[in-house]
């Protein structure tokens, strides 16, 4: 059976706490989804480079750290997963930056406006996100990892914190293995 653990990707930003899979497996040095998803896109010589940074800002300080994880950046649901970015209707000025065609997609999990558990992703090439050969693998990664974990949710074999920050095990531990 694949495990996955959650992990912290990013904690730093004043309002929303933004979390990460793992795979596990006997090599300690895997990389998240998230990294991964990043560590494609960004890379120097990429076409996609800087769509890629415009979405890690959007994450990182949009949503990290001045907004929150609101509806307003959470309107893309496809299953149990949510797409990010949002559609660039939005009120939000970051938001109508990115653009109508935006080229890329990451699939997220909001668990409340200060949880995010952010998967991996991948070019959209097609109307429907499923469609997409570059993102039909992670589009039913994510739905099996959002599965999981509202299934932990609801059986509280994980929880969020006193102070609504983070996730833990039942017994207050933070390494979340499910």
């Amino acid at each position: 059976m694949n495990t996955f653990a959650l992990e912290i990707w990013y904690d730093e930003g004043r309002i929303c706490t933004l979390y990460t899979v793992r795979w596990v497996t006997d090599d300690d040095d895997t990389a998240s989804e998230t990294d991964r998803f990043f560590d494609t896109y960004t890379i120097p010589e990429h076409p996609l480079k800087e769509k890629a940074l415009q979405l890690f800002r959007l994450i990182t300080e949009s949503i990290g750290n001045r907004y929150g994880a609101t509806n307003d950046f959470f309107d893309r649901i496809v299953n149990r997963a949510q797409e990010l970015p949002p559609k660039p209707k939005q009120r939000v000025e970051e938001i109508k930056d990115l653009g109508i065609n935006f080229p890329l997609r990451l699939f997220c999990y909001r668990v409340t406006e200060n949880i995010v558990i952010l998967f991996n992703g991948g070019i959209k090439e097609s109307q429907a996100t499923q469609d997409s050969k570059n993102l039909s693998m992670m589009f039913y990664e994510a739905q099996t990892f959002v599965k999981k974990i509202e299934e932990a949710l609801r059986s509280e074999m994980i929880e969020i914190s006193n102070d609504g920050r983070y996730l833990q095990n039942f017994d207050g531990t933070t390494d979340i293995i499910l």
